[in-house]
Formats: structure tokens, sequence, C-alpha cells
């Protein structure tokens, strides 16, 4: 006996991937905002100089109260007491900068916003993650370099901590950020699998 069967009607694109759905106004908004990020990451290089100063502002901010007799802080310079009677001031090169760290990460962000059907979460996320940890990464490098020198006195620290402590610091650091920004970009969900797999296993 024929039964009459009531269902949905769907079409192709309820079935597309989340972030794949848009129209014309939302891939012109999609292309506007990525070429915004990519000019954003050639005026980070640009003008890093600028940037390198509010690093230095920053580091000198937080690390005042760990230095006895604060922090004062000039351009890319962040000055401190190292020893009794001796002052350094710490400078945030080209090389200590996280401009250009930052810059690829942002332009490859804009790519992918207006060239691909990820979704806007997904960049916005990568993009916040990735850059903070890139910051964050360096902040903490600069503060180990000055803390350091400060505890075990400027010949002995500054070495230590520069070549050594700091240098590992950041390779681990940046590593991470750019991790992070690849698993967010691509949705890979790695912790959600490993749970998956573990409960499966007890099953």
């Amino acid at each position: 006996m024929p039964t009459l069967a009531l269902s949905r009607t769907t079409t192709p694109d309820q079935h597309a991937p989340r972030g794949a759905r848009f129209g014309p106004a939302q891939t012109g908004a999609r292309f506007g905002v990525g070429i915004v990020l990519v000019i954003g990451a050639v005026l980070l290089v640009l003008f890093e100089e600028r940037f390198r100063i509010l690093e230095a502002g920053v580091a000198s901010s937080w690390l005042a109260p760990f230095v006895p007799g604060g922090v004062r802080h000039y351009l890319n310079y962040f000055i401190l007491e190292v020893e009794p009677g001796r002052t350094i001031a710490f400078m945030v090169t080209i090389e200590c900068t996280i401009a250009f760290l930052t810059a690829p990460v942002l332009a490859l962000g804009g790519v992918i916003l207006a060239t691909t059907r990820v979704s806007w979460a997904q960049v916005g996320k990568a993009l916040l993650f990735s850059t903070a940890l890139i910051f964050v990464t360096n902040q903490l490098r600069l503060g180990v370099i000055a803390l350091g020198s400060t505890a075990l006195g400027f010949e002995v620290g500054y070495e230590l901590t520069h070549r050594l402590f700091g240098s590992v610091l950041s390779i681990v650091g940046f590593s991470a950020a750019y991790l992070v920004f690849v698993v967010v970009i691509a949705d890979l969900h790695l912790f959600r699998r490993q749970r998956s797999a573990r409960r499966s296993s007890r099953a």
C-alpha cells in the first residue's frame, strides 16, 4: 500500500559546508576585508619602527613592578638598572620585533578570506590567536632577557637569556603561533578527535 512521505524540501546549498554559502554582497565584503588585511601587513613592515616603539613601551609597563627602581621607556628602548650603578638601555631591534612575523599571518589571512570559502569566524579566530601568541611570546622573551640580566648580572645574564633561553622561547612560541593559525583555519579539531578516539577505545 503506497504511503505518503512528508519531508522538508532541501536544496543543494543547505548541505554546503558552514561558511560556504554567500552571495555577491558577501563575496565583495570578504574581498574588501581581505585586501585591507594584506594592506595592513604591508604597512606593518613599512612602519616597523613605530611598532618597535610600541613593543618597548608595553615591555616597560609590565616589567616595571618586577625591577627595583622601575623601567623607563624611550622610543624603542626600555631602560633599567641591571646592577647597582649600572643602567642599560635594551633596544627592540629589527631582529627583535614581531612586525615581520605578524605581517605574513595578516597577509595570508587576507588572501584566504578573499579567495576561499573559509568562514569569517575561522579566519578571525586564526588571526586573533596566532597574532596574540606571537606578541605574548616576544614580550616574554624581552622580559626574560631584562630580568635575567638583572638577576645574574649583565655579562652572564644577557648572554644566557638572549642566546639560549630567549632563542628557545622564540622558536617554541612562534612555531606554536603558526601551528595554531593552520589548525584553526583548517578546522582540524585535533583535541575533539582525540576525545572521540578515547571514547571509542573504551567502548
